[in-house]
């Protein structure tokens, strides 16, 4: 009768679950691994779609920036005194044109020398146009310098003392002045300025009356604009905007000054990206980063508008910020798995001992009965 009860009952044999286990401890991690490794790269790439929308945004409002100077440059070559200035400084080229030109490298030859109440130089700066410009350049705080030439490029009204009189041998002279007929607006690189003592860029535009271009009217913006613009760009937690040089110089980045010159970090992968029309990649330094670069059709936009700006516009952030505290759950997940199963184990190696051990010390004299 005993015998038959034995037979029917089910044991649970602890030590092979301990081994079973144990055995089935490697796919639990393995597995745990793998969902959070996918769900890092999901949320990476969010990421990165994020930071390249946000440097879309920048580029965006730099493109806002500098169509907003373009318009208020444009309002000033249309002010009544700034044309007069113009219109008077072309007067003498209805005399012989050849005698006119030949006077201009003599002035320029003067020009450093002169003191600022010399007549040729209180002509320039004390007429009505130079004193408009100086009002009016206290009221834009960008606007380090303003110059206005005439059609020869010969200075007729400024902000202040420039470092040259002829300006017709300069890059943004003649691609402002262009055919003569309509001009063009020049929007040049940023570069240190000698006169306004700057880093700044110049925006040049052509004054046109009907029979083609009389002058050109330069103002000299100075970058701090640009650099709260890409100071206020956000992309997600400590991701910061960086505007750099194609050769990979800092313009504006968090932690850099444009006077160091200094080359940002990641610029040959940041190129390489661009090259292959990435939004959004990840460093292969030792502590990585991602980054989110703008759409190849915004970027080449903004190329067609300014050609001079050879710029690359990034947004990044660590993958350690930008994961958050994801790793660290993933670390807890897998010592709470670990220690799940170890309880487990031991607590079935300690059942294991109590069920084999007899209730009752075997007596010999029961035995004999």
């Amino acid at each position: 009768m005993n015998g038959t009860e034995d037979k029917g009952k089910f044991r649970i044999d602890f030590k092979i679950l301990s081994i079973l286990l144990l055995l089935a401890a490697i796919p639990v991690l393995l597995g745990s691994w793998w969902l959070f490794k996918g769900y890092e790269s999901a949320y990476l790439e969010m990421a990165g779609n994020n930071l390249s929308e946000s440097a879309d945004t920048a580029l965006a409002y730099i493109n806002s920036y500098l169509q907003n100077q373009i318009i208020v440059v444009a309002g000033l070559t249309e002010v009544p005194v700034v044309r007069e200035a113009v219109k008077k400084g072309n007067l003498d080229l209805g005399k012989n044109l050849e005698e006119v030109r030949k006077a201009i490298p003599a002035m320029e030859n003067r020009w450093p020398k002169l003191e600022r109440n010399s007549p040729e130089l209180k002509a320039i700066l004390d007429n009505e146009a130079s004193k408009f410009l100086r009002r009016y350049g206290a009221t834009e705080k960008s606007f380090r310098e303003i110059m206005v030439t005439d059609y020869l490029g010969r200075l007729v009204a400024a902000t202040g003392k420039t470092s040259d009189y002829y300006q017709a041998d300069e890059d943004w002279w003649r691609e402002s002045y262009g055919d003569g007929r309509r001009g063009s607006v020049y929007v040049g690189d940023v570069t240190f300025d000698s006169s306004a003592k700057v880093y700044s860029l110049e925006l040049a535009q052509p004054l046109v009356e009907n029979e083609g271009v009389t002058g050109v009217i330069k103002v000299i913006l100075d970058v701090q604009d640009i650099h709260s613009l890409i100071g206020s760009v956000r992309g997600g937690p400590s991701a910061t905007a960086a505007l750099i040089h194609a050769k990979g110089t800092v313009i504006s980045a968090p932690g850099y000054s444009i006077l160091d010159q200094a080359t940002y970090p990641g610029t040959l992968e940041i190129l390489n990206a661009r090259e292959r029309g990435r939004r959004y990649f990840i460093s292969s330094a030792s502590a990585p980063s991602i980054f989110g670069l703008p759409d190849s059709r915004t970027l080449n936009n903004f190329r067609e508008l300014y050609p001079h700006l050879n710029w690359m516009l990034v947004v990044t952030g660590t993958v350690k910020e930008m994961l958050g505290p994801l790793p660290l759950l993933h670390r807890y997940f897998a010592a709470l798995v670990v220690g799940i199963i170890v309880l487990t184990v031991l607590a079935a190696l300690i059942l294991s001992r109590v069920e084999t051990r007899p209730v009752l010390e075997q007596d010999p004299h029961l035995e004999r009965l």
